[in-house]
C-alpha cells in the first residue's frame, strides 16, 4: 500500500518528487544539489543550495544517495564538493554514471545489483533513497522506475507513477522503451 510522501521545500532544494514505492520507503529524484546557472548560461556550484538539499534529503528518510550524472558535465570540483557535505549531513553516497539522455551502459549495468541489493534494503527498512542527475527527470526517473519495477510494478505502471509525481520523468522515448524492454526481460 503507498502512502503519502513526506513534504520537502521545493524553493531551497533542487529536490524534484518523492515517490513512496510498494515496498515502503520513497525515491527521491534531484536534480545535481547546488548546481545553478548564470544569465549567461555558465553552470556553477552554490554550496549553500547543495547543502540544503542534502539536508532535504535526509529530511525525507535518504541515508542513500545515487549520482547518475558524469563528472565532465559538472563544474570543476563538483563531485569532491557534493561527496564532503553528503558526509557532513549523513548520506551515504554512491556514484553510477549514466550518459545524458541515455539509459545505463555495460559499466552501469555491471555494478547495478550491489546498488539494487543496497537500495532494496534501505527501501525495505522504510527509508529513502535519493538519486540525483543533471536536472533530477531522465536518468533519475529512469532509475526510479527501475526500482519500482523492482518492488512488482509493471513498467508501464511504473513509469505513470514516477511522472505522476514529476511529469518531467524519463525525458525521452529511449528511456521508456528501455524500461518497457525490462518487463520482457523478467
Amino acid at each position: 500500500m503507498l502512502v503519502d510522501a513526506p513534504a520537502f521545500d521545493p524553493e531551497f532544494t533542487s529536490i524534484r518528487a518523492v515517490i513512496p514505492t510498494p515496498r515502503g520507503g520513497y525515491l527521491a529524484m534531484t536534480g545535481f544539489p547546488g548546481l545553478l546557472t548564470h544569465v549567461d548560461g555558465t553552470p556553477y556550484l552554490d554550496p549553500q543550495q547543495m547543502t540544503e538539499t542534502l539536508k532535504g534529503l535526509r529530511a525525507v528518510g535518504a541515508r542513500q544517495f545515487l549520482v547518475l550524472t558524469e563528472e565532465e558535465e559538472l563544474p570543476n570540483g563538483a563531485f569532491s564538493l557534493i561527496s564532503d557535505i553528503s558526509q557532513q549531513v549523513g548520506l551515504e553516497i554512491h556514484f553510477a554514471a549514466i550518459e545524458d539522455f541515455n539509459v545505463p551502459g555495460e559499466a552501469f549495468l555491471r555494478r547495478w545489483p550491489e546498488h539494487r541489493a543496497r537500495f532494496e534494503q534501505a527501501l525495505d527498512a522504510g527509508e529513502a533513497v535519493a538519486l540525483s542527475c543533471q536536472y533530477g527527470a531522465g536518468r533519475s526517473g529512469l532509475i526510479a522506475a527501475w526500482l519500482l519495477m523492482g518492488a512488482g510494478l509493471p513498467a508501464a505502471t511504473a513509469v505513470a507513477l514516477v511522472r505522476e509525481h514529476f511529469h518531467e520523468a524519463i525525458e525521452n522515448q529511449l528511456q521508456e522503451n528501455w524500461l518497457l524492454d525490462r518487463d520482457k526481460v523478467s
